[in-house]
Formats: structure tokens, sequence, C-alpha cells
């Protein structure tokens, strides 16, 4: 058999309407097989497969174990089972313990591994985030989308969020949307795919491509030509057009387009703890080591080229984060997660995901390291600041450094032989020695072979070795430097700060040199709030020494350690009392014996939004001017008060650290308390709420399929009423008390029975005819052989009664009928008819 689409549906609260217009509009020969995925509550018989026959001409069938599935049928999931896709067969499960409930997206990732380009996924009306993961595996695997909108759908929750992730091909109301898919999987290039990939002339290629890098910034070039063509393939058959050039005057006209075939080309799909595999052997294996091996500096640095929307990237944070926990220790982590679609970058970057992300993680994890948020799920601050998502082509922006682990899957099967190379080459630069690389199953090393040791063949796990200094020249190649972008980035915004930065600079610049020319050139220090030194006059270094060790501008370091009390007293004094204060006579060692020099600090009053500034003097006794008053310093004194000054101020700040301290153990207790209280009452509205959100969807669908069937019964309801009423057999219905439960109006013409008499026994009746047949009313109620009998109930009318029992549909016998037919002229025929025979004789 050729192969052929199949078409996955997903529909919870509100689907069934979605569902009968979407099929109402698909021929009975369309090519492709459905396969009908609901939220059905368990316990409860599904209409669905009857519901559904009534609006299409195509076969529909509930899923049976196993069932080989076959173009032009429809199939419908049973209640309480799941459904998955293998090798073209459908197989039932039970659905999987973890919560929430999701067959919807376990059905579209089955679709994707079996179908590949063949799968069509569609997300109608429903609750919740059922199906967003499935249409991102489905797109992944070079699938088409199909959502409903908001407009049509009872309830948007499922389509919307199945819509938010930018991955939708079509987004139409269900009539439309089985039109157009019909259009799409008959379309001749469409068709094609199944064989082989479409042929595009390099100019029209070149064109197209230089038209993605325009509007998006991406440059496409370095893929492989056939993935790029099988995307401008599936585009054309969407956009029902006839060839590649035809699709490139449509490019030039519809920017939307353009955007819509780069999000394919990106293919930004990945999941948390995608292949579970791999995730045992980072948690159990190599993380361990890699922690072991940067024990001694307790830093990590990790990087995710091509991290599409983070779920990889705060996969490995969450791993990294439980073994440093189970060390008891604080490390420096950083995971560098980067790519160059920047709508994927600010996703990632807001950790905000949908509730059915938990079919991925396990509860343990999910419980502590995700928080809900707005009906979604978003990562916990601890795991958030470890990561830092960045814009970054990889083929062009420079490489990180340094660093632990590099995990880059399936990146490089998408780019051609020349790119594979180049980003291997910067990825091997990336390491350290001895730092791990972690590729997609499907991902070679390429000609680095020989620069790694392969630590596990079937996940892709290679470790570095030797030195990478034989890449450098290839990785810096190109490379712009950081000068160029901050000249690049430069703007007229910028400029206006920096000048009017300047201008306030140069006029504080003025006024001190005024300060300075009234002093007659003494040397001068400009010191700010934290006594660092901004500018300096006159000659600094016969004051100033610098120390061996960690730099820096504070006076009190760099000035000799016997003007150091001095000078830190007059500061102290100047800034308390916002005066003036100057010491004579202040000792220096170096230069001989008495060998002194004279101290003035001034405070600088500040102006507007400048800081504060303190001008320190330094001069020589004889040069002192006379004018102001001056203390001679004398060493013990100052010592004395600048201790005194220091006690008063450690004890008034003891005093307040343990007064904060107080109120902050305080705090903390009262917080602790009610953040216990606050979690546990938020587990169970969680548990709560998730249940009811499953009841809820379930009730829905339920009482969609009751309405139909009450549409239904009603009627026949008014079938039959009218149909007993132009009726001119009287009948009477009797429960199983034998009571009256319904009589036709012909009844009324033989007993004189009224509406009120509905629920009375009928033996309560005087009538002959009723007296006739009181005893064959038990027998034939208990043994269920039908009664015929004729009676003449006045003189000259005989009736003919028929008592049967009232049979029910898969239920035992309950009540009879009794029916009651006038048979007088047939009675009056049959006596003619012997009196003519005996008068004959």
């Amino acid at each position: 058999m050729a192969p052929f689409y199949v078409v996955g549906l997903g529909a919870s609260a509100g689907g069934l309407e979605a569902l009968r217009d979407f099929f109402a509009a698909v021929p009975a020969e369309s090519g492709a097989a459905f396969v009908v995925i609901q939220h059905l509550a368990p316990a409860h018989r599904s209409q669905m497969v009857e519901l559904l026959a009534t609006h299409t001409t195509v076969p529909v069938s509930q899923i049976e174990d196993g069932v080989v599935i076959q173009p032009d049928h429809i199939y419908v999931i049973p209640p309480g089972k799941w459904v998955r896709i293998f090798r073209g067969g459908l197989f039932l499960s039970e659905p999987q313990k973890r919560a929430p409930i999701l067959p919807i997206d376990y059905f579209f990732r089955s679709l994707a591994e079996d179908r590949g380009e063949l799968a069509i996924g569609i997300a109608l009306s429903g609750t919740g985030s059922d199906g967003t993961l499935g249409v991102r595996a489905i797109k992944e695997a070079g699938g088409t989308v199909m959502v409903q909108d908001e407009a049509s759908a009872r309830f948007s929750g499922m389509p919307d969020s199945a819509g938010a992730t930018g991955l939708a091909d079509y987004v139409l109301p269900p009539a439309e949307m089985a039109r157009e898919l019909l259009l799409f999987i008959r379309h001749p290039l469409v068709a094609q795919m199944k064989e082989a990939a479409l042929k595009v002339g390099e100019t029209t290629m070149q064109k197209i491509v230089s038209l993605i890098h325009e509007q998006t910034g991406i440059d496409f070039t370095s893929y492989k030509q056939s993935t790029v063509a099988r995307r401008i393939q599936r585009r054309i058959g969407i956009a029902q057009l006839a060839n590649p050039e035809e699709y490139l005057e449509f490019l030039e006209q519809s920017p939307q387009e353009v955007a819509m075939l780069g999000r394919d080309l990106l293919i930004n799909v990945t999941r948390f703890f995608r292949d579970g595999e791999v995730f045992d052997l980072l948690r159990g294996e190599i993380l361990p080591a890699i922690l072991k091996h940067a024990a001694a500096r307790k830093a990590l640095r990790i990087w995710v080229p091509g991290c599409a929307t983070g779920e990889e990237a705060y996969s490995i944070a969450i791993l990294v984060q439980e073994l440093v926990t189970a060390r008891g220790e604080k490390w420096d982590v950083k995971i560098f997660a980067t790519d160059v679609d920047k709508v994927s970058i600010e996703y990632a970057g807001r950790g905000l995901y949908p509730k059915s992300i938990a079919a991925d993680i396990a509860p343990e994890l999910l419980a502590r390291f995700f928080v809900q948020e707005s009906g979604a799920l978003q990562i916990r601050p601890e795991i958030r600041k470890q990561v830092v998502f960045a814009r970054q082509n990889i083929l062009h922006d420079p490489p990180f450094t340094k660093v632990d682990l590099i995990s880059c899957r399936n990146l490089l099967i998408y780019l051609r032989a020349d790119s594979q190379k180049k980003v291997m080459t910067r990825l091997h630069f990336a390491l350290r020695p001895g730092g791990y690389l972690l590729l997609g199953t499907s991902e070679a090393l390429g000609d680095r072979e020989s620069a790694f040791e392969t630590v596990n063949t079937k996940m892709r796990i290679f470790q570095k070795r030797g030195d990478s200094s034989a890449y450098i020249e290839d990785v810096v190649k190109g490379v712009p430097t950081a000068a160029d972008s901050l000249a690049r980035s430069s703007g007229s915004a910028s400029q206006e700060r920096m000048s009017q930065a300047k201008k306030q600079q140069e006029k504080l610049w003025e006024r001190i040199s005024a300060r300075l020319m009234a002093e007659f050139g003494t040397t001068c220090l400009v010191l700010n709030e934290k006594y660092e030194i901004l500018h300096s006059f006159g000659q600094p270094q016969r004051f100033l020494r610098v120390h061996p060790g960690k730099a820096s501008l504070s006076v009190l370091k760099l000035v000799p350690r016997a003007l150091s009390l001095a000078l830190s007293g007059a500061l102290h004094r100047a800034a308390k009392g916002q005066q003036t204060v100057t010491y004579s006579g202040v000792p220096l060692q170096g230069r001989g014996r008495g060998w002194t020099v004279d101290l003035k600090v001034e405070p600088l009053a500040a102006e507007l939004d400048q800081t504060r500034a303190m001008l320190v003097f330094f001069q020589e006794p004889q040069a002192a001017r006379a004018a102001g008053e001056s203390h001679e310093f004398d060493p013990s004194r100052e010592s004395i008060t600048r201790i005194a000054d220091l006690e008063a101020a450690l004890e008034s700040a003891k005093g307040k650290l343990q007064a904060a301290t107080e109120d902050e153990e305080t705090t903390k207790q009262e917080l602790q308390a009610a953040n216990e209280e606050l979690l546990a009452g938020n587990e169970e509205l969680q548990s709560s709420n998730e249940e009811l959100e499953s009841v809820n969807e379930e009730l829905t669908t339920l009482n969609t399929e009751y309405q139909q069937k009450i549409s239904e019964l009603i009627v026949s309801n008014n079938d039959l009423e009218n149909f007993l009423r132009t009726s001119d057999v009287a009948t009477i219905f009797l429960d199983a008390a034998l009571c009256l439960r319904r009589f036709t109006p012909s009844v009324t013409r033989v007993i004189p029975l009224q509406a009120h008499d509905i629920g009375r026994p009928l033996t309560n009746f005087a009538h002959p005819l009723i007296a006739a047949v009181a005893e064959d009313l038990p027998r034939v109620a208990a043994d269920g052989k039908a009664s015929i009998k004729t009676f003449e109930t006045v003189q000259g009318v005989w009736h003919l009664v028929r008592i049967t029992s009232y049979r029910r549909q898969g239920a035992s016998d309950c009540g009879l009928v009794v029916t009651i037919l006038d048979v007088s002229a047939l009675h009056r025929a049959e006596s003619n008819s012997g009196e003519r025979k005996l008068s004959g004789e």
C-alpha cells in the first residue's frame, strides 16, 4: 500500500460540535486516515461512534487493539484507554498514572515518530494544554499542524495553547480546516514529498534565503539544501501555489509568510529530559565526574547552543542543582543557553511552560523545581538564575570559553558539511581540557575524532583531550571583536548622555581649580564619599605610596601610616560637621627628623545631582597660610578622640544590628510558618484543581453526548406522539403494577378514560371489557404469552382484545400493551355468511 497521511484530531470539552463540522466536510474518499482522541470518562460508554456516523459518509469505528490503520476510515478512541500508532497499527494501553491526563500528546508524539512528514495534528476545542507538546513533535518531524480558531471554539484553552507555540500552519474553523486539509494533501508537490524532495533552482533558492535573512537576520545558507527545499515544498502546498518561482513572488509580497518559512526552517522543538537514557547517564556518571574535577574552584560552566525554547538547558540545571544540593555545597553554576531565534530566546527567558510538560518530568522534580503560575508551570528562581539566555549565531559569533560541558544535540544534522566542521572547531575550542561534549544520536565528530575520547558511543558523549591551541586561528577568524560590537551599538542617545556627564565634570574641575589657585599651588587630592581619590593636583607622589596586593584608590590606604591617623580624624570631623578642619605640624617619617606637614580638609558642597566631594590639602609649614583657624596636631589626643568616636559608632552599630537581627529572626519564623501553610494549601489546591479539570472535561464531553441523544429522543418522541394521535387503534399501556401509563385517544370511544386516570390500576374501572380480561392481565405479565380474545360488550358490539408484554431493548419486559379492536362489522359479516350457508342447504 502506498504511503498515506494520518490525521490526528485532539478534542476535549466542546469538541463534539467541532468534530461534526469537520467530518461533515470530509468526502468518503479523501485518501487519509483519521484518528479521534478525546478526553472521555473511563466508566462511561461513549456514543461518539454513533454520533459522528450520522454526520459523515466516512466509515467510523472504535479502535480495537492492534488494528491496522486504513485510509478513508475514522478511528475513535475508546473510554479509559490511551492510543499510540506504531508501524501502521493502533495499540491501546492503560492511561499513565502520572497526572495530568494527556492522551492527545501521547498519540501525537507516536504519530510524529511513525509518520514523519505524513503526520497531521489538529487541535480542536477543549480546556487545558493537552496537545501542545504533541504539535511540537509533529513539527519537528516535518509534519503539519492545524488549530481551531478562537471564534469557533466553545473552549479555546487547548487550541490557544497549541497556537501559542507559533507552529500552527493553519488557524481556521473546523469546516474550513477540512477543506484546506484536502487541498493540501492533494497538491501535486505535496504528494511528491512522499517520494523525493523538490528541486529548487539555485537562483530562486538564493533569493528565498536572502529574503529570510533580510527580514529575520538569520542566514540559512549553511543549512542543507535538501532540508530547506523540503520545507519550501511543504509551504508551497499550504499556500496552494504551483512552483518555487510563484512562491518566491508570494514571499516578496508577504512578510508573514517569510516569518513562517523561517520558523519552519529553525525547527525550534525540544522538551524536558528528552531521551531519558542520556539524562540518566548525565546524572549518574558525567556530571559527578565534572563536579569532582572542578571541586577546587567550586564553579561550573555549561553551554547549550541551539537551545530553542530552553527545556534542555533547564533540564541540565535541575540535574546540577540536585547533585550540588546532595553534596551540601555552594557552587557558582553558569549555564549559557544560546539560539539564533529571538522569539525562542524570549520564550525560554520567561521560564513559563504549559502543564503538559508534567508528562516528561518526574513528579518529585516537578514539585521541587516548578510552581503554578497563571494556569502554567513556572521555573523556580533558584534554577532560572543559573541559566543565561542569549541570542547567538554559533557560525559567526564568538564561542564561550573554559566550558565544562556542551550539549549540542540535533543541530549539526541540519547543517552542511563545511558548516558542521566549523561548528565542531568552535565547540572543541570552547571546552576545557577534559570537558565533555554531548551530540545528537545521528551526529558525529567528523574530522575532530582525534581530539576527543569516546565516553559512550550510543549516547554520543565525548571528552576533550589535549590542547585546543591548534584550532584557535580557525575559531577567531572572521569573528567580530567586542570593540566593533560596542562601536556599532553606540547611538545618539548614549552620546548625548556622555556629553552631559562631561559638562558636569568640567564644571566641577573648574571649581576645584579655583580653590587650588587660592591655595597657591598646594598639593591637593579630590576625594569622593568613600574617600577614594578622584583627582590630584601638585605633587601627590610625595605623600602617596602604592602597596603590594589588591589595588585600591582609598586615600587612607595610600598615605603613610604616620599621616593616616591625622587624615582619618580630619576627614571624619569635616564630614560630620561639614566644616573645614586644619592640623599643623603633622609629623612624617622617612624624610629626616623633624619633617612635618600641615593638613587641611575642606568639604565641597554638592550641586544638583553631583556626589559630595572632599578636598585634602598638604602644605609645607612655611607655605601655610595664616588665615583660618589651625590646631597643633597631638597624636595622643587625636588617637584617644578617634578611638572614642569609633567605640561610640561601634556600640551604636551593635545595638542596631542586634535589634535588626531579632526582628529578622522573628520575621523569618513567621514567614516560614506562613510559607509552610501556603505550600500545604497550594499542593492541596493544585491536586484538587487538576482533578476538577479532568472531571470537568469528562463531564462536558458526556453532557454534549447526552444533549445530542436528547435531541434525537425528542424527535423520536414527537414521531411516536403523532403516530398514536392519528392512529384509530385503541391501545392501553400498563406498567409493571398493571396501572395506566398511557393510552391512545381511540380508547376513550370504548372505555371512558380521562387524562387524570394515569397511574390508576386498570382493574379499578367498572367496564365489561375490563372485567372480561381482568384475569388474563396478571397471567400474561407473569409468563409473557400473548392473549387474544373476542368479547361482546354491548348488544351487537364486539371487540377483539390482544394483550402482549411491553418489550424493552436490552432489558427485561416491564408492563403490558392492551390493544382493542372493534370487530363488530366482521362478526356481523361472519354471521350473515353463516346464515346464507344454512339457508342454501
